[in-house]
C-alpha cells in the first residue's frame, strides 16, 4: 500500500492536507505528497513541482497546469502509488482520464471550495467523479446543496493539540491570520477599528490584499494595526493564543458563504470568538451557538464586539465545546472511512 496525497498548489495553503497525513501516520500506512511549490517559499517535503506563478498563487495559467499534471503522473508512475487523495474538484477533473482508467474506486476525493465544478460540461464531469470514487469528502455542510447527488462524508479542520489561553491585560487584539485575500472585507474591520480606543489589529500571513491594506495604513495614519508576514504554521498556534478575537469577516461571494475556514476551527479550539459575515455558513454557525458575532457590515463593530466580549466567558466556551463536540462525531466517520480507504480498521 502507498497512497498519494495530490494538492492543487503549495503545501503553505493547505493546512488541511495533515488531516490525513495523521491519519496515516497513525495506521501505519506510506504516502507521498504531490504539491505545486507556486510561490517558492514552501519547505522541501514530498514531491513538489517547482514552477513559479510570479503574479501569485492564484495567477496559475492553462499552460503551467498542464505542465503541473504531467508531473503528476510522471511521479505517480515512478513512486508506483496504488491509492490516490485528490484535494480540489480542479484535480480531479484534470486528472479524470487517469482516475477512471487505473484508478476507479481507489482514490478519495477531498472537497474545499466550490469552483470548477460549477461551469457547464464540468459539472458533469465531476459528477461522474464522484461515482467512480471510494469516498467523498466534503469540509463544510455549505456546499452540499450546489453539489451532485452523490454520498458525502464531512471533515473538520480540527488541530490535534488546542491550547486555549486567556490573554492577560486591557484591550482587545482582533487576529486576521493565513491567507490575506479579501482586500474589501479586511479594509472594513480596518476602517471600523482604526485607532479606536482599546483595539489592536493583527494581520499574520500572506496574500496579494496585505501589502495593500499596509499601505493604506501608512498613509493614512492608522497606528494600532501590525503586521506579519510569511510564519510557520507550527507557530499559529502561539498567535491565536495571543489574540482575544478572530476575523473571518469575508465578502459576500459563493465560495466564502459555504465554506468553513481554517479560523474558525481554530477560533473554536481556542476559545477566541469570531467576527463572521452574516448569512452564510460560517454565520449561522456563530449566531445558533453563540461563539461569535455575526455582521452584515462593520459599521458598529466596535460596539457589538465590546457587548460579546463582556458575556459570561465560561458560557461562551461551554457554547465553542458543544459544537466542537458534533463537529467531532463528523470526524470519527471520516477517519472511519479512510481507515477502510487504506484496508485498515480504526481503533
Amino acid at each position: 500500500m502507498n497512497v498519494g496525497l495530490i494538492l492543487p498548489g503549495s503545501l503553505w495553503y493547505a493546512p488541511y492536507m495533515r488531516i490525513y497525513t495523521r491519519l496515516l501516520d497513525g495506521l501505519g500506512i506510506p504516502y507521498g505528497i504531490i504539491s505545486w511549490n507556486r510561490e517558492g517559499d514552501d519547505h522541501a517535503e514530498g514531491f513538489q513541482y517547482q514552477v513559479s506563478c510570479p503574479q501569485g498563487h492564484g495567477s496559475a495559467s492553462f499552460s503551467a497546469y498542464r505542465g503541473y499534471i504531467s508531473f503528476i503522473r510522471r511521479t505517480i508512475r515512478e513512486q508506483g502509488f496504488d491509492r490516490l487523495i485528490v484535494f480540489g474538484p480542479q484535480m480531479t477533473c484534470l486528472l479524470s482520464p487517469l482516475l477512471l482508467s487505473r484508478f476507479r474506486h481507489r482514490y478519495i476525493i477531498d472537497y474545499r471550495d466550490l469552483s470548477i465544478e460549477q461551469r457547464p460540461g464540468f459539472r458533469q464531469l465531476f459528477a461522474l467523479m464522484l461515482r467512480y470514487s471510494c469516498a467523498n469528502v466534503v469540509s463544510s455542510p455549505g456546499f452540499l446543496p450546489h453539489l451532485p447527488k452523490a454520498e458525502y462524508i464531512l471533515s473538520h479542520n480540527l488541530q490535534t493539540h488546542p491550547r486555549p489561553l486567556t490573554v492577560e491585560g486591557g484591550g482587545y487584539k482582533v487576529l486576521t491570520i493565513g491567507a490575506i485575500r479579501d482586500l474589501e472585507a479586511n479594509m472594513e474591520v480596518v476602517k471600523a477599528l482604526a485607532n479606536r480606543e482599546g483595539y489592536a489589529m493583527q494581520f499574520v500571513g500572506k496574500g496579494h490584499a496585505a501589502p495593500i491594506i499596509e499601505n493604506y495604513c501608512k498613509e493614512h495614519d492608522i497606528r494600532n494595526v501590525s503586521f506579519t508576514g510569511f510564519y510557520e504554521k507550527e507557530q499559529e498556534a502561539a498567535y491565536v493564543e495571543q489574540c482575544t478575537v478572530m476575523n473571518i469577516f469575508y465578502p459576500r461571494v459563493i465560495t466564502h458563504d459555504t465554506a468553513l475556514s481554517n479560523r474558525f476551527y481554530l477560533s473554536l479550539q481556542h476559545h477566541k470568538p469570531m467576527i463572521v459575515t452574516r448569512g452564510t455558513t460560517q454565520g449561522d454557525y456563530a449566531e445558533r451557538y453563540g461563539v461569535g458575532v455575526a455582521v452584515d457590515d462593520c459599521h458598529d463593530l466596535a460596539e457589538r464586539l465590546c457587548d460579546f466580549l463582556n458575556q459570561d466567558r465560561s458560557a461562551y466556551e461551554r457554547r465553542c465545546d458543544d459544537l466542537l463536540a458534533q463537529f467531532m462525531e463528523d470526524q470519527k466517520r471520516f477517519e472511519a472511512a479512510v481507515a477502510e480507504f487504506v484496508g485498515k480498521r480504526k481503533t
